[in-house]
């Protein structure tokens, strides 16, 4: 009679034991299964935030090289108009160049949302990591920085014009007053004025400096576009 309850005890024991092991291995099973849908979900967000900040950095690193053409032409000896028509047909696009800085702003939404949600925690992929903080602190960090010190030497270009040049800004806003003039008045001002020239040398360096920047960023974007496309090929 003994033995008949010790059987039944015991086989009610196993089936408690089996149906927490089995109802924990469901848990887990789920569980895992919510972290797979949020890493895919995760990883689909950098790969469109990179699609993004691709083609943000293309038009950034196309307008960053007609900045430095249009420098070019001013800043040579002699000037050929038909050079700069090739480039631009906007007055406001030359003045623009001189006196305003450009910012670089990539859009950063997703990750930044993922930094401060956690959601950066689904991401396993301890080489992505590395990629990512390289792209989004270091590299563009150099490249605020240059922007930062073109800010600064524009406030002083600025300065200059206005005291030595204040006719540069009449003809800027001046609708009777052509391109092509506008241009051959920058360019006599430019070689006439060593001061002001040197200043423009000064900040074509730093257009330069920014766009080898930019290079690296970019280069930097596609390493990381290539280790998501690996990753995601592997699940």
């Amino acid at each position: 009679m003994q033995k008949k309850y010790l059987l039944r005890y015991l086989f009610d024991f196993i089936v408690i034991v089996l149906g927490i092991t089995v109802s924990f291995w469901f848990n887990q099973l789920s569980i895992q299964t919510k972290n797979n849908q949020e890493r895919i979900k995760v990883l689909n967000n950098i790969q469109e935030e990179v699609e993004e900040i691709k083609k943000y950095s293309e038009v950034r690193l196309k307008t960053w090289n007609e900045d430095i053409n249009i420098y070019n032409q001013f800043l040579k000896e002699k000037f050929n108009y038909k050079s700069i028509k090739e480039i631009t047909t906007s007055k406001s696009r030359v003045e623009f160049n001189l006196i305003y800085y450009r910012d670089f702003e990539p859009p950063m939404n997703r990750y930044n949302s993922m930094i401060n949600s956690g959601d950066i925690k689904y991401v396993k992929s301890e080489k992505l990591k590395e990629i990512l903080t390289r792209l989004h602190t270091f590299n563009l960090s150099n490249i605020k920085t240059t922007v930062e010190y073109e800010k600064s030497l524009k406030e002083q270009l600025i300065n200059l014009l206005t005291l030595n040049h204040s006719d540069l800004f009449i003809a800027g806003v001046n609708k009777r007053i052509t391109l092509e003039n506008y241009s051959e008045l920058l360019h006599y001002s430019i070689n006439d004025d060593m001061q002001l020239k040197s200043n423009l040398l000064v900040q074509m360096k730093y257009f330069k400096t920014r766009v080898s920047l930019l290079m690296l960023y970019v280069f930097v974007l596609e390493e990381l576009e290539a280790e998501l496309l690996k990753i995601k090929s592997s699940l």
